[in-house]
């Protein structure tokens, strides 16, 4: 019995394209050519963040593409967190707030960890000034969502 295949002439389940959407996410995404997510519309501020902090540094800004969800995944991309607070890209992640300069800004927390002093910190990931960024925080910089 031969396998059952999708429009693009793959087996089902291998096409990236015909691929489910994850829960949280949408199939057709925005992108820009100098960023590191994707974006459901062109008009977050997360987007807008990055593309000011781009100019300010006299870089040049480029127009978010509508693209495949596929597409930007397979450019290494990940999803921006204001724009999918609903996605989790593991089921142990966790939303949460992260305070980065006094100001508590919404974040994904993904693991944590015991210091040898006994104080716990997480890998969390979170988006100051447009660029999202993945660090260590301490037990005291993160609360839940």
């Amino acid at each position: 019995m031969a396998d059952e295949r999708c429009v693009h002439d793959l087996v089902v389940g291998q096409c990236t394209e015909c691929a489910p959407v994850p829960r949280g996410l949408t199939a057709r995404v925005f992108t820009t050519r100098g960023g590191s997510v994707f974006h459901r519309t062109t008009d977050c501020e997360a987007l807008h963040d990055g593309q000011r902090k781009a100019r300010r540094f006299g870089r040049d800004t480029h127009e978010p593409q509508n693209v495949a969800l596929s597409v930007a995944q397979a450019e290494g991309r990940g999803a921006c967190i204001p724009c999918f607070p609903e996605f989790r890209p593991s089921a142990d992640a966790k939303p949460c707030h992260v305070r980065i300069g006094g100001t508590w800004v919404p974040g994904l927390l993904t693991q944590w960890r015991q210091g040898a002093d006994r104080r716990w910190s997480g890998v969390v990931t979170y988006v100051v000034d447009g660029e999202q960024m993945t660090g260590v925080k301490d037990q005291a910089e993160l609360r839940s969502a």
